[in-house]
């Protein structure tokens, strides 16, 4: 990294042995005071040399009028001058040889061209120094082992900061005071909180790689409000799974108010909210819907972990039984399938005479709370190999007698065998003492249901899947994408990629502007007919398509009829002839769509066709190309297609067959010319006869020619 050792990197990154603080200010109510403070408060142990040519002294500590000017090697250097000074305070700091450099600064890629160029100017000097540069726009690092608390964000301002394993990685600055704030106040400790804010040089991808070394980070809590290298957090995200160190993110732009808030605040464009989400989970991040489960998540799924060969389901545990339902209620809405008791388990607890309730919930309402009865359920379900994991929802006991509801759910755990199922506790009343009891021993616990629910779900998550080679294209359809121009490609073209693809379209005919119909048609009516021309996109609209045209005289009659309206709609519109096909009509249809994110790379959608996607946006996302198994999980994802899953005796649909064409649809993803494409509708026929795309789209690169 940067031609010195990952290790020294780390070392100046969270224990620097001299740190150099440029601007530094004597006064304590100045924001610059606030690193030389907080250092002192938390008990930093190595040098601090305050740069500031204005002043022989800051708070009592002689003072250098420049970095070049230290007379000793300087690891870390935070720079707290404006825009162009900070500049000048970089080049002295490269000049120096400082291996981390953070800078607070704004005026920079946010503040339009001008501040681009200096943001540009900054990497560049850090990039040929070879110095790790954090920001601009960052309000610091935070150590907790070595007390490194060097920052300018006044949560910091706390009397101590609780050690853990947790490193926090934020774009925001603000947000790395408001995770301390919370998780303190929760029991939460940290290792590292790092505020990256505009990523000139170094990213969340990069900072985490090197942050995995580090012997006291077990998870990483992330928020993001863009993603700036795919590539960097995609290799850290892959390593920290391979590590059993788990990654949670938390990424505004949920709504279109979201992303304009990220733009104004970062400068730079949230993606599409559903090709983000596919990539964060493709590479192995957890992502976060609830601020409080990025707070909590990180620790418990660092703590929990489901044993391989255990299924991916949960078993909820209770001792109220609306408390049980309402458990079972969030974890269902959250995509979980829920286990309940095997019958091996219910016999032999039964025979024990414990009421277990009916249905999924393991019910001991009734069996009264008692430490015998929940030491044996709880010890009987995390060795049943049927269970995933054990969800303990504790009842009012919880808050006045923790030592029979709770102690048996942390002695159970305590003496369970390798390979035992993991539990997660949940007490329904305010029982900070139970709480402290789960927390003590090392078990999960939650105040909130929701993030209870949400972590479970993010527990039960296959883990990342390794990168597939796919089937490079045809080299026929490579070869005929080089002879296109740039833009919107009709549907004739489109619908021929397609096909060379291998995807079935029905039988057609392409006929001129103004040649007269074939005698004979060679196609066999019902036909659908529609005007080819790139100014007509959506044809419904221009009524350029005609339907259900049953004879040859119609079917003149529907192209006359097609031209005059299309005129009408877009006067002087080019025609570049008449698509006839056959009608195919299917039992259901879909929607298959490829886009190139500009945060993530391409992906690939595929829905209920027709109106419904729109109005339910039921669809499912995933990062392209995909293999024949994620297609298939996208396909079952798509409530829409249930009635053709053969749902209440509705005839059943090949979607298997629409699996396949979303897998090698996807493929598209590996023509670099193609910006987007689409088949809509595409029509699902019954078992075996596979599908049949019915309307075609292709856009290529504006450059895509040359």
């Amino acid at each position: 990294m940067m031609g010195r050792p990952e290790a020294e990197f780390l070392k100046a990154l969270t224990a620097p042995r001299t740190v150099a603080l440029v601007g530094a200010s004597s006064n304590p109510k100045k924001l610059t005071a606030r690193p030389l403070t907080f250092l002192r408060q938390h008990g930093f142990q190595g040098r601090i040399i305050p740069v500031n040519p204005g002043s022989a002294e800051v708070m009592g500590l002689p003072a250098a009028p420049s970095v070049t000017e230290i007379h000793e090697p300087v690891d870390h250097a935070y720079i707290l001058l404006d825009a162009d000074p900070a500049l000048t305070a970089l080049e002295h700091c490269a000049t120096k040889g400082v291996a981390v450099v953070s800078m607070l600064a704004d005026g920079f890629a946010e503040a339009g061209p001008e501040g681009l160029a200096r943001q540009d100017r900054a990497a560049a000097i850090a990039r040929d120094a070879g110095i790790l540069l954090i920001g601009p726009n960052s309000t610091g690092t935070v150590s907790t082992a070595s007390g490194f608390a060097c920052t300018t964000n006044a949560a910091f301002a706390t009397p101590s900061i609780t050690r853990g394993h947790t490193a926090v990685l934020s774009q925001s600055g603000s947000v790395i005071g408001t995770l301390l704030s919370r998780g303190q106040e929760r029991g939460h400790g940290f290792s590292t909180l790092v505020s990256l804010g505009n990523e000139a040089r170094t990213g969340v991808g990069t900072l985490g790689q090197l942050l995995l070394d580090d012997p006291d980070t077990h998870a990483f809590q992330l928020f993001l409000e863009t993603i700036r290298d795919a590539e960097a957090l995609e290799v850290f995200a892959r390593a920290a799974a391979r590590r059993g160190k788990p990654v949670v993110a938390y990424m505004i732009g949920a709504s279109d108010e979201g992303r304009q808030l990220a733009v104004s605040h970062t400068g730079a464009l949230t993606g599409g909210r559903a090709a983000v989400s596919a990539f964060l989970r493709e590479i192995g991040i957890h992502e976060a819907q609830q601020f409080d489960t990025l707070i909590e998540a990180p620790r418990a799924l660092s703590r929990a972990r489901l044993p391989e060969g255990r299924p991916r389901r949960a078993t909820v545990i209770s001792t109220t039984g609306g408390g049980g339902a309402m458990v079972i209620d969030q974890l269902a809405a959250r995509g979980v399938e829920i286990g309940g008791l095997s019958e091996a388990a219910r016999a032999e607890l039964s025979a024990r005479n414990i009421p277990l309730g009916h249905g999924k919930l393991v019910d001991v309402t009734l069996a009264g709370t008692k430490y015998e009865t929940m030491r044996a359920v709880v010890d009987r379900l995390i060795r049943d190999p049927e269970t995933g994991v054990l969800v303990v929802a504790v009842g009012s006991s919880a808050q006045f007698n923790p030592e029979l509801a709770v102690a048996p759910i942390v002695d159970a755990v305590k003496d369970a065998p390798e390979g035992a199922a993991p539990v997660m506790g949940f007490p329904l009343p305010h029982a900070p003492e139970s709480l402290a009891l789960l927390d003590a021993a090392g078990i999960p616990n939650f105040r909130n249901l929701e993030t209870c629910a949400e972590t479970t779900a993010l527990l039960l998550r296959a883990p990342p899947a390794p990168k597939a080679r796919p089937e490079p294209l045809p080299p026929a359809l490579t070869q005929q994408l080089a002879t296109l121009p740039g833009g919107l490609q009709s549907e004739a073209t489109s619908g021929a990629l397609f096909e060379s693809l291998g995807l079935a379209r029905p039988q057609t005919l392409l006929l001129g502007p103004d040649a007269p119909l074939p005698e004979p048609l060679g196609l066999t009516f019902p036909l659908v007919a529609k005007l080819v021309s790139p100014d007509l996109p959506h044809k419904s609209e221009a009524g350029a398509v005609a339907l259900n045209i049953a004879t040859p005289e119609a079917l003149a009659s529907a192209i006359t009829r097609m031209k005059a309206a299309a005129e009408a709609h877009a006067p002087g519109y080019r025609l570049h002839g008449v698509l006839v096909q056959e009608m195919r009509p299917g039992l259901g249809e879909a929607i298959i769509g490829l886009t190139r994110d500009p945060l993530v790379g391409p992906v690939v959608t595929v829905g209920a066709g027709g109106v419904l996607t729109e109005i339910y946006r039921d669809s499912a996302t995933r990062c392209a190309p995909v293999t024949l198994g994620t297609a298939r999980e996208m396909v079952g994802a798509v409530k829409g297609f249930a009635p053709l899953r053969g749902y209440r005796g509705s005839a059943e649909g090949d979607l298997e067959a629409l699996a396949r064409a979303v897998a090698t649809f996807s493929r598209l993803a590996l023509a670099p010319a193609i910006e987007e494409a689409e088949v809509n509708p595409v029509a699902i026929l019954a078992p075996g006869a596979g599908v049949v795309m019915l309307d075609a789209l292709i856009r290529l690169r504006e450059d895509a020619a040359t």
